[in-house]
């Protein structure tokens, strides 16, 4: 007698024996099982048998899927690329349109300054009505000015609350870099520049200066930002100082006397030397334009405000003189 192994459940058993004692199951004497213990759980797998056309067929499906898998694969990201550069260009565009460009032109753009005590910023190249007022600029407002016309500009400007308005101011009212901060440097104090109150006065003072290589105070970093090529020295600076506004006498004077039909009264003024304190009067008269003109320039005492003024004629060559009183 011999040991064999029961095929279901792997016991061993007698060779003899037709029916194993651990599971069950029948088995000849070879070992083989004849009948299984469960016969739905012992059903037996037959391996499937394609046909060479059969398995090229299968093949090909699972080939074709993997294909088609792989085209939409490529589609989505050919979508999803499609779309970021979409996105990119709408937003790079807003971005230079709508941000880099108008601050390239703003930075770009010319600076002017108002020079009059107040210049109306409108809505519209019209004045003398309130339907286009826009806002009150005080002097020395900085404009980004991007057309300077003969008589209108086109401004931007800095609110009081940081947002930019724009719209125009009238060119006369206002003044390229170099030509304001060579103005502002010749008012002395802020008496002077509350009492020196008109444009065409300030035009006159500053075509003076221009024509005589004169010039204020002024820092020289500022002076080479502004552009002004005058450099200060003992000779050539000079300032305007005045009493209050309406305090009289006064370093100036305001009196029609060259053309009693003028629509402008004549402007006196005295400048001083800030070096050697050398003073000096200066009497314009101007232009139904406002066109400004220097009748007289003659020296000044040392001290004394302006009381009155008449005009005369020198004794050489009947050049004009002013007949000065002066307050001491």
């Amino acid at each position: 007698m011999a040991l064999i192994k029961c095929n279901e459940c792997g016991h061993m058993i007698s060779d003899r024996a037709t029916k194993c004692p651990k599971c069950g199951c029948q088995t000849k004497k070879d070992g083989t099982m004849i009948v299984p213990r469960n016969p739905k759980m012992n059903i037996p797998v037959v391996p499937f048998q394609s046909s060479p056309g059969t398995y090229h067929q299968a093949n090909q499906y699972q080939k074709g899927n993997t294909e088609e898998h792989e085209r939409s694969n490529k589609i989505l990201v050919f979508i999803i690329v499609a779309l970021t550069i979409l996105i990119a260009g709408v937003g790079g565009y807003f971005y230079y349109d709508k941000i880099y460009l108008p601050e390239k032109i703003d930075n770009e753009a010319p600076r002017y300054y108002t020079v009059a005590n107040v210049v109306v910023l409108r809505s519209s190249q019209s004045s003398g009505a309130d339907f286009n007022k826009v806002a009150s600029l005080p002097f020395g407002t900085e404009l980004i000015t991007y057309d300077h016309g003969q008589e209108w500009s086109r401004v931007k400007v800095n609110s009081a609350t940081g947002e930019k308005q724009e719209g125009f101011v009238a060119s006369s009212y206002i003044m390229n870099k170099s030509d304001f901060f060579l103005l502002n440097s010749i008012f002395g104090n802020q008496n002077s520049r509350e009492t020196i109150i008109t444009t065409k006065c300030k035009i006159a003072l500053l075509n003076y200066f221009k024509e005589r290589g004169y010039i204020g105070k002024i820092d020289d970093k500022m002076r080479t930002d502004a552009g002004i090529s005058v450099t200060p020295n003992s000779n050539n600076q000079w300032q305007v100082f005045t009493k209050p506004k309406d305090a009289k006498p006064n370093s100036v004077l305001y009196k029609r006397l060259y053309n009693g039909n003028s629509q402008f009264t004549d402007f006196a003024v005295i400048i001083t030397n800030i070096v050697s304190k050398e003073r000096k009067l200066l009497y314009f008269y101007f232009d139904n334009d406002e066109t400004p003109h220097l009748l007289v320039e003659q020296k000044a005492p040392s001290d004394g405000y302006i009381r009155d003024i008449a005009l005369g004629y020198g004794s050489y060559g009947g050049s004009r003189e002013l007949n000065v009183n002066y307050s001491y």
